[in-house]
C-alpha cells in the first residue's frame, strides 16, 4: 500500500491526477508498484514509475505472473477497468486489508473506473470528492474550487461516446464500444475474466 508520507501530501496527489505538471522523481516507486492485496489469491498493483508518465494497473492472481489489466498516459490510453461498485467495494476492502482509511486506495484507483453515461461521470467525481473531504487534506475553499472534468464542459460530448458496460456470458461484465478504452472486453481472451469474478465474488 502507498506509504503515508506520500498519501497526506497535497503535491503528490496533484501529480498523480496530473493537475500539477512539474518536474519530479520518487526514486522510492521506480520498479516498486503499490501493492494492493484483496484476497488471498488476488491482489491490485499500481506502477506508476518514478514520474507517472506511463501509469499501469497490475492483476495478480496466486501462482502466475503478473497482468497488465489496465493503463493510463497521456497518448493511447487504456485506463477503464472498473466499475463503480467494484471500485467502492475494491477501496473498502483493500482499505481493511491494509488497515488504512478508504480514501486512500479510492483515489488511487478512480483514474481505472469506467463511466459511460453522465449520471455514472458525476456519481465517479461525486464519490471522488468525498474521499477527498474524507482525507483532510484540503480545505472547504479548495474542494468548493475543484477544476471541473473535462467532459462536463461539453455534456453532448459525453452523450456522444461509445461506451457501454454489458454483461455477458462467459466473461461476466464488459465495457464495450469504439469508445471503451478498455482491456476489459470480448475481444481480449487475455483479460482474467474467471480470476477477476471469483475475487469480486469472494467480497
Amino acid at each position: 500500500m502507498l506509504n503515508k508520507k506520500l498519501a497526506n501530501s497535497k503535491k503528490f496527489w496533484a501529480r498523480y491526477e496530473w493537475r500539477l505538471q512539474d518536474d519530479f522523481t520518487y526514486s522510492a516507486l521506480e520498479d516498486h508498484p503499490i501493492k494492493m492485496n484483496i484476497t488471498e489469491e488476488a491482489a491490485l498493483l499500481i506502477d506508476t514509475g518514478d514520474d507517472f508518465s506511463y501509469l499501469s494497473l497490475l492483476f495478480e492472481e496466486k501462482g502466475k505472473e503478473l497482468l497488465e489489466i489496465a493503463w493510463d498516459d497521456e497518448a493511447y490510453f487504456h485506463p477503464f477497468v472498473l466499475r463503480m461498485e467494484e471500485w467502492e467495494l475494491l477501496s473498502r476492502h483493500i482499505a481493511a486489508q491494509h488497515n488504512t482509511e478508504q480514501w486512500i486506495p479510492a483515489l488511487l484507483l478512480q483514474r481505472f473506473v469506467g463511466y459511460s453515461s453522465l449520471s455514472e461521470l458525476k456519481a465517479v467525481i461525486r464519490l471522488g470528492m468525498e474521499m477527498r473531504q474524507q482525507s483532510g487534506l484540503y480545505t472547504p475553499t479548495e474542494l468548493e474550487n475543484w477544476p471541473e472534468h473535462p467532459m462536463l464542459k461539453d455534456e453532448t460530448l459525453l452523450n456522444s461516446i461509445d461506451r457501454k458496460w454489458l454483461l455477458e456470458a462467459p466473461y461476466g461484465w464488459i465495457l464495450e464500444g469504439k469508445d471503451s478504452y478498455s482491456l476489459r472486453n470480448a475481444d481480449n481472451p487475455d483479460f482474467p475474466y474467471n480470476a477477476w469474478n471469483r475475487m469480486i465474488a469472494g467480497l
